[in-house]
């Protein structure tokens, strides 16, 4: 597979994908937090979207989150179990409550469940050792898993979805929530405390299998009665909702785009290049997650902005090899050599990142 569609991929990360809360105790909690890739595996044979990867790297950037934007809480994922395990670890140590969420696409089922069921593990000796830690069974199945939807790979059931039959979607739904109901319990096999899944906002999941309603959560509403009207229809399943993911790219317009606003970037050039009319704006990015989070506050519930750090996505001064533009990030990254992603590197905050930091000292 070419590196240009693996960064393409990378670029997807976990966001929910077709544009259309912690421990119950946490659906309460009005603090942002933050995602954080420990490296994900989008396609088989192809490097994890995490190139450049250390021990001292990972600290680092968990001491930003935890002092600079003062997190409380923070979802860790990945597809290595190791990595993924430490950094939990290491944020644990910092006082965060972890969500920590097992990835692996585009894997038989039986190989999604075994990963998951090693995440679990691993995620229990964390909180036998007192570490306040929720499980989330998984991403987004019905884009990443395959067997739901028609697709040999995530791409190509990105692309199908808006074409699937109406009398197919009873199938459909039938076919993720028992899917989901094998993900749940692998995850209470092995895992003694809270569990969550990460799922679409217009994935149709029987929620009653989870102990929180957990979302990806990227549409646009113009308002926020609209906004509230619509976190409304979680609310009939009388439980706790964390949103696992919300945010935006840092361009005019990505707000609209939604989990879409990646979706800048031409891919067949060798680096990529962003398309013409796409212009980096940090504000905008910063106006929308404050928004967001002051409705996610008003309604009571834990959010984690997506995400802390793109490495995958550099900065560069000039626009049209600006990547950052279409990164959900709060920083931005400056590499060394910008076209090798085993570069060292170094971030710089943007607008986004203090007005998390602001909200998280608002609401203490």
């Amino acid at each position: 597979m070419r590196r240009a569609t693996f960064l393409r991929a990378a670029a997807l990360g976990g966001l929910t994908a077709f544009g259309l809360a912690g421990e119950a105790s946490a659906g309460q909690r009005r603090d942002a937090g933050v995602t954080y890739d420990t490296g994900t595996l989008h396609f088989p044979g192809m490097p994890l979207s995490r190139a450049r990867w250390n021990r001292r790297l990972m600290e680092q950037e968990l001491d930003a989150i935890s002092c600079r934007l003062r997190c409380r809480s923070i979802t860790v994922f990945g597809t290595d179990i190791d990595r993924q395990t430490a950094t939990a670890r290491a944020a644990i140590e910092r006082g965060m409550t972890v969500y920590l969420q097992p990835r692996l696409y585009d894997h038989p089922q039986h190989e999604v469940l075994d990963h998951l069921a090693e995440s679990a593990r691993q995620a229990e000796k964390l909180r036998k050792h007192g570490g306040d830690v929720v499980f989330a069974a998984g991403c987004e199945h019905l884009l990443f898993t395959p067997g739901i939807i028609p697709g040999a790979n995530f791409e190509e059931r990105i692309a199908t979805i808006g074409s699937i039959p109406p009398e197919e979607w009873p199938n459909v739904y039938q076919r993720l929530n028992e899917f989901l109901g094998k993900a749940a319990d692998t995850a209470r096999a092995q895992f003694r405390g809270t569990v969550t899944y990460g799922g679409a906002f217009f994935e149709p999941v029987d929620w009653s299998l989870f102990d929180v309603i957990g979302l990806d959560y990227y549409p646009y509403f113009a308002t926020d009665a609209e906004y509230r009207a619509d976190l409304a229809k979680f609310r009939t399943w009388n439980k706790p909702i964390t949103i696992m993911e919300f945010g935006c790219c840092t361009y005019p317009g990505a707000p609209e785009r939604g989990a879409g606003g990646y979706d800048i970037v031409d891919y067949t050039q060798d680096p990529p290049v962003i398309k013409p009319g796409f212009t980096r704006d940090e504000h905008v990015q910063a106006e929308h997650i404050a928004r967001m989070l002051r409705i996610f506050a008003a309604e009571g519930i834990r959010a984690h902005v997506y995400t802390f750090i793109n490495p995958e996505a550099p900065h560069a001064p000039v626009r049209e090899r600006d990547l950052d533009i279409s990164a959900f990030s709060l920083v931005k990254v400056i590499r060394d050599r910008y076209d090798d992603p085993y570069s060292r590197y170094r971030w710089e905050p943007k607008e986004a990142f203090h007005v998390v930091a602001r909200h998280n000292d608002s609401v203490r």
